[in-house]
């Protein structure tokens, strides 16, 4: 890395003219920890030299409420208007997402650079100009200004002002000299960092010349001498001499691409050495034992063992696939160590693979981190082909089955293989802590399990540590269990009042619905804490919506999402504190009272109202705490009075109870102090309770640097995620199956880990955790036997897969044969029907007013459709290559319907067929659960379709006032 600190001018040049059409020629990168102190006091210097505010692209300034930050940034950074990317270098922003982002944007878009380093005056200097050429390899040569952190006052002036130089510069004829207005004669040293040939670093002084400079073009492509090769790379792509990318032109020249030893110990090497033998594996390890290190040794080994001079066609690319967005960035993390910079890692999720062309991309890299879902979306579209790939590996690859994305993947895989012999596939390499035994209840139907999986991954061994046990076990130290049985509350004066709610509002039921629905029908199971009283309800609520008494319907529609409502109350007062259950149902009962709130609710609403004063009362009595709590907070606190320095993940099963434990962690005293985050999925959006990607990224990056002493997850933490220092691993009445219990466990790696579950004794999980164990020890006993199976009747381990592989093929075409028929069937029985609003009846559209997007995403086409909806905004969130920015729901009773999505820039409805009623032409009603069960055909949306979705400027404001109110 070559950062150099120069003279500087305190003269200010010519103020800048605002660009009258106001669009951003500046961008600043830079790490959140550097706002207040540096990027804010420069941003106020810039537009003291006449820079109009527009024209600075600063992300808290620039990006407004309920804009897209992805869509911005990159709409930013590939304008023409942009002359000049400001990059603050420091040691905050190395590891940053969104940083890292930007930078690689502006290297895409051929944007010049001007970096500045903010010296904290602890970084040893040599250090941090590695760090940063690993991870910006396109500013290993490039000058940089230097400014020491306790000087940023006396020079953020001095800064302004060169940065608005270079943006004058930009308007000058190429080529042309300009002239440094300076106060001062004297020169400053100018200290560079080069690597030597031997690879070792020093510090070169070189000069100035202050009276002439260049033309700031050079601040692209600087070229501070002529063994700079970087700039000479970049040269040529300029003129055409070579066709190289910007990424291609940043490499570092051999000598310094020097790649660091990958340390592998003898049972790692054991892991390995079938999938460098070139065999189609699955590396089935403990948590903890390095499995993403052995990943990395094959991946390397793989790449440098490409042959050299091989055309194009053969390059080697290794696509290594994760199934959760905050796996991304970790694993990622631990190739670059060890693989950059000699070969090119992209990192890619959901979120960002929305924005780039993903089939133009994947190519120009050697390796690829992505989820697989957008590796799969891009197959699909024939965006690009898997024998662009030399080498697939999946990270947790038990999830190959049924219809996970894993699998989507491999069954192109086999269908090819099978289909195109002799075409050119990627070697297949699985890792997993863990294969299950899936439904299996004997031995054998163990192994069929395990044979299975083979079969999906098309792998022709498994890879287990047996010779070098002994070392496994010194390395990887299994986490002490522990099961804890707490009883519930001694007296639960609110569960009882909600129980008396939820009595009468049954009573009621069976005397309204009486004439309409049979005894049984209206009899609730005894138990309401077990899932067959939620069961009970929804059948009863899909069963009153196909009632032709409209009245009676919808008092059972009403009454039944109540019963819903107080169902969860209960659940949450089980586990988390009654406050939390009241401040749930006041949430529900003040939604309702806002939007469609009819005489049917106000009657079952009273319930509430009348009960609420005493219910407030236990909640705020301690007598009434939830002892699962009182546990749960004792061992927290024991844990930290042993090792203050402890991390902690702790489980549980909703994001509503995530939400809870934090705001019960966040009011206790003691709790606080451990700052607790919490962990869910990207999936839902941040109004349910959902996170984006970047905030996945910041909450780790806290939990490993201990900004966060203590997470709170879903199961979205349960796998892959590498906290070496977390050696506490809560589970709060939350059990999977035997593949959970091993994950969870693994989650604790530091020395002395420790797993306890937390569980009520009246719930059952402390049974199934039992059971959970013994499939466990099923599963180490069917491993053992597939080993000893493919060492010595290997041809009959072959045979099986193969013969499984036969059977889901069979599988897959009898599927798709039904699937068919299925679809003649529908299109025939689903003429004439039409989609009524689940709760006030009233006409929503008819089913040949729907088209598909995808085989996922119903819209609807016909534009007099908006006339019977309103749309509440939404917070645009990008999703592949649509983007939701509305919730949708009925005009008349403001039931949910679904969401709005922009696909091709045109809007369309999405809607959810759970909230419809389906009439068919004689007036029978009946209801549908998911899209896929629909009793009626949908046509794949046609270009046309899109075309008369767009909305002119002339409709949009005609229909503006109709749609948002």
């Amino acid at each position: 890395m070559a950062f150099t600190s120069g003279s500087q001018s305190s003269a200010s040049p010519a103020p800048i003219q605002p660009s009258a059409r106001k669009e951003p020629s500046l961008f600043i990168i830079h790490a959140g920890e550097d706002k207040e102190s540096f990027v804010r006091p420069l941003h106020s210097a810039l537009l003291g030299q006449k820079l109009h505010e527009d024209e600075i692209f600063f992300d808290e300034k620039s990006i407004n409420t309920g804009e897209n930050i992805s869509d911005k940034i990159t709409s930013t950074l590939a304008s023409e208007s942009l002359k000049l990317v400001v990059i603050v270098m420091s040691k905050h922003l190395l590891d940053k997402y969104w940083p890292r982002l930007e930078y690689e944007l502006s290297l895409t878009h051929h944007k010049k650079f001007y970096p500045i380093w903010l010296d904290q005056n602890t970084d040893k200097f040599q250090a941090f100009g590695r760090e940063v050429g690993r991870r910006f390899p396109m500013l290993k040569k490039t000058r940089a200004h230097r400014i020491q952190y306790d000087n940023i006052a006396a020079k953020i002036t001095d800064v302004a002002i060169e940065i608005s130089e270079q943006l004058l510069s930009d308007q000058c004829t190429p080529g042309t000299k300009r002239k440094r207005q300076t106060s001062e004669q004297s020169m400053e040293v100018i200290g560079q960092i080069e690597d030597t040939s031997e690879g070792q670093i020093h510090i070169e002084t070189i000069t100035q010349d202050q009276e002439t400079v260049e033309d700031m073009t050079a601040v692209k492509r600087p070229k501070l001498n002529k063994h700079d090769e970087l700039a000479d790379k970049l040269e040529d792509t300029k003129t055409g001499s070579e066709k190289i990318t910007p990424l291609q032109a940043a490499k570092p020249p051999p000598e310094q691409r020097k790649l660091k030893d990958i340390p592998m110990r003898d049972y790692q090497m054991e892991l390995a050495k079938p999938a460098l033998d070139g065999r189609n594996t699955i590396i089935c390890a403990p948590t903890g034992s390095g499995k993403t290190r052995v990943a990395i040794k094959i991946t390397r080994d793989h790449l440098e063992d490409a042959q050299e001079g091989a055309g194009a066609d053969a390059r080697r690319r290794v696509v290594f696939l994760v199934n959760k967005v905050p796996l991304v960035e970790q694993q990622y993390n631990a190739f670059r160590e060890y693989l950059s910079p000699k070969y090119d890692i992209l990192p890619l999720s959901g979120e960002a693979a929305a924005d780039i062309p993903v089939g133009e991309t994947l190519p120009d890299y050697d390796v690829i981190i992505l989820t697989a879902q957008v590796l799969e979306n891009a197959l699909r579209d024939e965006l690009i082909t898997l024998d662009t790939f030399s080498m697939l590996i999946f990270d947790e690859c038990h999830h190959c089955q049924k219809n996970d994305p894993y699998n989507a993947i491999m069954t192109r895989y086999i269908k090819q293989k099978v289909e195109k012999s002799g075409t050119r596939l990627p070697q297949i390499i699985g890792l997993t802590a863990s294969l299950g035994v899936g439904k299996a209840k004997s031995l054998k139907d163990a192994v069929e399990h395990i044979l299975k999986a083979c079969a999906n991954l098309d792998a022709e061994w498994i890879s287990q540590v047996v010779e070098h046990r002994d070392e496994l076990q010194i390395y990887n130290q299994k986490p002490d269990e522990e099961t804890m049985a707490v009883s519930g509350r001694i007296e639960d004066p609110f569960a009882d009042m909600i129980n008396t709610i939820m009595d009468d509002i049954e009573k009621t039921l069976a005397t309204e619905a009486s004439k309409h629905l049979t005894p049984e029908e209206l009899k609730p199971p005894r138990q309401r804490e077990k899932q067959a009283y939620e069961q009970w309800v929804v059948a009863l609520a899909r069963k009153s919506a196909t009632l032709k008494d409209d009245a009676i319907s919808r008092t059972i529609h009403a009454a039944t999402t109540h019963l819903r409502k107080y169902t969860d109350a209960l659940a949450i007062n089980a586990d988390a504190r009654t406050k939390d259950a009241l401040q749930y149902l006041d949430k529900f009962v003040t939604g309702l009272q806002n939007e469609g709130f009819d005489g049917t609710d106000e009657d079952l609403v009273k319930h509430f109202i009348e009960a609420r004063g005493k219910l407030q009362e236990y909640a705020a009595d301690p007598k009434y705490s939830n002892p699962k709590l009182d546990q749960l907070k004792y061992l927290i606190l024991k844990a930290y009075a042993e090792k203050p320095d402890s991390r902690c993940l702790l489980f549980c099963k909703t994001r509503a109870l995530t939400i809870a434990l934090l705001t019960w962690m966040q009011e206790d005293p003691a709790l606080c102090k451990l700052n607790p985050g919490r962990l869910v999925g990207a999936g839902a959006s941040e109004s349910t309770g959902g996170m984006t990607q970047n905030q996945q990224v910041e909450l780790l990056e806290l939990f490993t640097t201990g900004g966060r002493k203590i997470v709170i997850s879903t199961s979205v933490a349960e796998e892959g995620i590498d906290i070496a220092k977390c050696n506490f691993v809560f589970r709060y009445d939350y059990v999977g199956n035997e593949i959970g219990k091993v994950q969870t466990r693994g989650r604790g790696r530091a020395e002395g880990s420790k797993s306890v579950l937390i569980a009520g004794r009246e719930g059952g999980n402390v049974l199934k955790e039992k059971l959970n164990t013994i499939r466990e020890r099923l599963m180490e006993k069917a491993m053992l036997q597939v080993w000893h199976m493919q060492r010595e009747k290997h041809g009959d381990f072959k045979k099986e897969v193969q013969r499984l592989q036969k059977e889901s093929k069979k599988e897959r075409d009898l599927a798709k044969a039904l699937k068919e028929l299925e679809r003649k069937t529908k299109k025939v029985h689903g003429r004439g029907m039409k989609l009524l609003c689940v709760k006030c009846k009233e006409f929503a559209c008819n089913v040949s007013d729907f088209r598909k997007i995808k085989e996922v995403h119903h819209v609807v086409v016909e534009k007099s459709f908006s006339q019977r909806i309103k749309i509440n905004p939404h917070p645009p969130k990008k999703i592949d290559d649509w983007e939701m920015n509305g919730k949708v729901c009925c005009k008349n009773c403001r039931q949910d319907w679904g969401i709005q999505m922009v696909y091709r820039k045109a809007s369309f409805p999405t809607l959810k067929i759970e909230s419809f009623v389906l009439e068919k032409p004689d007036g029978t009603r009946l209801t549908c659960r998911k899209w896929k069960k629909a009793p009626f055909d949908v046509e794949d949306i046609t270009p046309d379709d899109i075309s008369g979705m767009l909305t002119t400027p002339e409709e949009d404001s005609e229909e503006e006032e109709e749609m948002y109110y």
